[in-house]
């Protein structure tokens, strides 16, 4: 007689108890609640990202549109902006205890018209750029029709029609790649218009159940409306970046010549898709901070001629820069982080949802962890990969971040374990008591001086503005007048 196998005593093949079980239902639920409240708390960072920056740089803009009505004066009577902005400026100082908190606020949102406005300008073009980059031409992949002789091809190409048919979605167009990278992607400007990238590799490592749960995870992503987040979250971290790499360009030469490029890219239909790295330059405000080469006009004790003509912009655009690419690369780009890990499980959840089987993208999930996934796709490309590519995390549309912007493999893994796949599923490490005892704290106390800096940034800001912004203008004023 055969024996019977013995039960494992593994705890990590130990089976989950019901509660410790999901239905995939409760897992898309649950994570698309997560991927809403950090989102929000991301969009709530962003808008008062923008107020404050928008704040720093009123000075600038009113001194400009004060300056405009002066030189108008000259021919018709206009209104005289900067002395009323003056005075009220110098009631505040000389009176605080009469500034009520409606007028506080109304101040305030006067101040940052201006600032908002260019920025909605700048959001609407950024805007058009990252779409574009999310629209790369297949050639970027060196990638090319299904081959009708192919067997596997054809496969990979039918059953991403059939889980389109199943979450009710446009059928993607299908490309493959020679490479061989184990991988799969999306690309695209929106759902209706999406490409689906494989590689050849993948094609070659996979059976059919397995290849259908990839194309049920890369069609879940889809339809779940990666596409589109995808697109705003480079917006956003390129609004802030394009912020902070414009306060670089005042003092140095060659950080000058890199934002005008970026500018004149950017200002063009299609030169984002003719320049790949435009979209990644403006997501990553401080990835060349580096490679800033040496001007001869930066001989040790001598100020540059440049850094004496900017002068006036210190306060309103250098500090700003400075404080949007910090408050983008520590707090804003970690949080849009988390929001795609969020994506990632979700996109999992809903792959199980459509194919009914997660074992299938468990063990698919299983082969591409022990199997190289790089090399086959770009770095705009990597946060739509089924398993992005780490390689190129450094030049990837989250590189500015201190978190990952996808779970590990043995995370995804463990969720779909809990949605019944059998597969390995090490517990979950808790932390001891004494580390949260300690992690809390510590937390607290970044946060607090973290705030304090944001607080002192505000204050020699304004100390700027009004010494080499505010000052000139008043005398240009006076002139005039």
């Amino acid at each position: 007689m055969t024996a019977l196998p013995q039960a494992t005593t593994d705890p990590a093949l130990t089976p989950l108890s019901a509660a410790e079980r999901e239905s995939f239902f409760a897992a898309i639920a649950r994570h698309q609640r997560g991927s809403l409240r950090v989102s929000l708390a991301s969009h709530l960072c962003a808008a008062s990202l923008a107020l404050v920056v928008a704040l720093l740089m009123s000075p600038l803009f009113y001194g400009i549109i004060g300056l405009a009505l002066d030189l108008a004066n000259l021919f018709v009577r206009t209104p005289d902006l900067i002395k009323t902005i003056t005075d009220t400026i110098g009631e505040v100082i000389d009176h605080p205890e009469r500034v009520t908190l409606a007028r506080g606020l109304y101040l305030g949102a006067i101040g940052a018209i201006p600032g908002l406005a260019l920025m909605a300008l700048a959001t609407r073009t950024l805007g058009r750029v990252m779409r574009e980059a999310m629209t790369r031409e297949a050639s970027d992949f060196h990638a090319r029709e299904p081959d009708q002789s192919q067997l596997a091809e054809q496969r990979f190409a039918n059953v991403v029609q059939e889980m389109a048919l199943a979450a009710a979605l446009v059928a993607p167009r299908v490309l493959v790649t020679d490479s061989e990278a184990v991988n799969a992607a999306a690309f695209g400007p929106s759902n209706g218009k999406a490409t689906i990238v494989v590689t050849t590799g993948l094609l070659a490592s996979v059976n059919r159940a397995e290849l259908q749960a990839i194309a049920a995870h890369v069609v879940g992503a889809i339809a779940d409306g990666d596409m589109e987040i995808g697109t705003r979250v480079a917006t956003v971290l390129g609004l802030f970046g394009l912020t902070a790499r414009l306060s670089g360009s005042f003092a140095d030469r060659d950080a000058a010549k890199r934002f005008t490029r970026l500018l004149r890219a950017s200002t063009r239909p299609g030169a984002s898709t003719a320049d790949g790295e435009l979209a990644l330059a403006l997501t990553n405000p401080f990835a060349d901070a580096q490679s800033k080469a040496r001007t001869p006009a930066d001989e040790p004790g001598k100020v540059p001629w440049r850094t004496i003509a900017w002068m006036p912009l210190v306060g309103p655009l250098v500090i700003s820069g400075f404080f949007g690419g910090m408050i983008s690369t520590f707090v804003l780009g970690p949080l849009l982080s988390l929001t795609w890990r969020q994506r990632k499980y979700l996109a999992d959840a809903t792959a199980v949802r459509l194919t009914r089987d997660p074992d299938a993208l468990a063990s698919a999930l299983e082969k591409m962890r022990g199997a190289a996934v790089s090399g086959a796709f770009n770095a705009w490309t990597s946060h739509m990969c089924v398993v992005p590519d780490t390689a190129i995390r450094s030049r990837s549309l989250f590189s500015g971040s201190s978190v990952a912007m996808s779970p590990s493999l043995e995370r995804r893994l463990r969720a779909l374990g809990r949605m019944g796949a059998q597969t390995s599923h090490p517990s979950r490490r808790h932390l001891p008591l004494l580390a949260w005892c300690v992690l809390v704290p510590v937390g607290a106390l970044v946060v607090g001086l973290m705030s304090l800096v944001l607080l002192l940034l505000v204050y020699v800001s304004v100390a700027l503005s009004g010494m080499f912004t505010w000052l000139p203008v008043v005398v240009l004023h006076a002139i005039l007048r």
